[in-house]
């Protein structure tokens, strides 16, 4: 009996000397990580790629004003060179009627008359009175025709100077709406590095957090099995058991349960919905661009409407107004091929596929992948295909 107690005294000090011997991990013992701290972290996350797909909406915005805007000042310049070009065939119409007219008046008045005594000698020269009505109304065509020809031509130049100077004022609109609008894209693209920032930063803290988190909860099950295979070694000890005293649980810790994933695995739709996944599921990769809309990159509404329109649906270009087509439902109850829309106007977008999971082109620095779909996240969801 000496012999097993004294064999049982060995073991507890082995056994407590292991624990004691446990190296440390990556954090220090007196600061643990905790799963609050973890999930709070993950809340900056959502936070700030929320924000940077709020900041790509707006760019992708700007960029089409800016197209606008372009177009308009294209059509602008067409229309002053095309004033232009009328004002110089008015000024060159005019000066070869003032031509012909000086010419007129330099040919009377070589014959020693003036054009009034001329137009009066053909008025006396006349036959009859019937000739002489006729003569004096041709004469008065000729010199109000003169006069309202020379007239109208200056008014239509003095005309086509206002136009032109119209055109030219609102040109210097359009030009400053432009400088205006790109002032605001450099704006948004500085945010977006400053928020690149503090996404990498806390992405990084995440891991760490996460990493730090698995050693504290690997430590914490060896040690608790270390716990165990003591408690079995005293109770396998027949002189240290106390009559009545009940025996060691030896259970573990529990182990904190995963957030539950969100959305049901519905069935794949074999019609529309499932070639509309598949054509999404080929651009997987592909990386996300400012006002793409090409498998060379895409922004998020882009990608939506290039792939519907693989099956023949024509989308809106921008996400907020892809959010009105189709018929609203709520993002709780999406189906395959459903637009599940962020923001009220949207600022996001992508395609629900099924099994609580939806593709899109996330953001700046990203590429179209899948991910997670919690209707919680989604403002709205549309069904286009019905």
């Amino acid at each position: 009996m000496i012999k097993k107690i004294f064999k049982y005294s060995i073991s507890l000090a082995v056994v407590a000397s292991m624990i004691q011997a446990t190296p440390t991990f990556a954090s220090p013992v007196n600061t643990p990580v905790t799963q609050g701290q973890i999930n709070e972290t993950q809340g900056q996350i959502d936070t700030f790629e929320t924000k940077m797909q709020q900041l790509d909406d707006q760019i992708s915005t700007s960029m089409e004003k800016s197209q606008q805007l372009n177009n308009q000042i294209t059509e602008q310049q067409a229309k002053i060179e095309e004033t232009k070009a009328e004002i110089e065939a008015a000024k060159k119409s005019l000066e070869l009627h003032k031509q012909v007219y000086s010419e007129r008046l330099k040919s009377i008045q070589s014959e020693g008359k003036d054009s009034l005594a001329t137009y009066a000698e053909l008025l006396l020269s006349s036959n009859n009175i019937s000739d002489f009505l006729s003569r004096f109304t041709a004469i008065s065509k000729i010199l109000e025709s003169d006069s309202d020809l020379l007239n109208g031509l200056n008014e239509k130049e003095q005309a086509l100077k206002t136009a032109e100077e119209k055109l030219h004022s609102e040109l210097d609109s359009l030009n400053k709406s432009k400088e205006e609008l790109a002032a605001e894209q450099r704006k948004i693209e500085a945010d977006k590095q400053e928020i690149t920032k503090a996404l990498a930063d806390a992405q990084t803290l995440l891991q760490s957090q996460q990493a730090q988190l698995a050693e504290q909860q690997a430590e914490a099950q060896r040690q608790a099995q270390l716990a165990a295979q003591a408690a079995a070694a005293q109770a396998a000890a027949p002189t240290q058991q106390q009559p009545g005293a009940p025996a060691p649980s030896g259970s573990s810790p529990s182990v904190p349960k995963s957030t539950p994933s969100f959305g049901t695995a519905d069935p794949a739709d074999p019609g529309s919905a499932g070639r509309l996944i598949a054509i999404a599921k080929q651009y997987l990769g592909v990386p996300y661009v400012w006002g793409g809309t090409t498998p060379s990159g895409f922004d998020c509404s882009g990608f939506t409407s290039y792939v519907f329109r693989q099956i023949g649906i024509n989308l809106p270009r921008v996400s907020r107004d892809q959010q009105n087509v189709g018929i609203r439902i709520s993002p709780s109850q999406v189906q395959p091929g459903d637009l599940v829309f962020r923001g009220y106007p949207a600022y996001h977008v992508g395609i629900y596929i099924g099994g609580g999971q939806y593709i899109h082109a996330p953001q700046t620095g990203d590429v179209v992948k899948i991910a997670s779909y919690n209707p919680a996240s989604f403002s709205t969801a549309a069904r286009v295909l019905r």
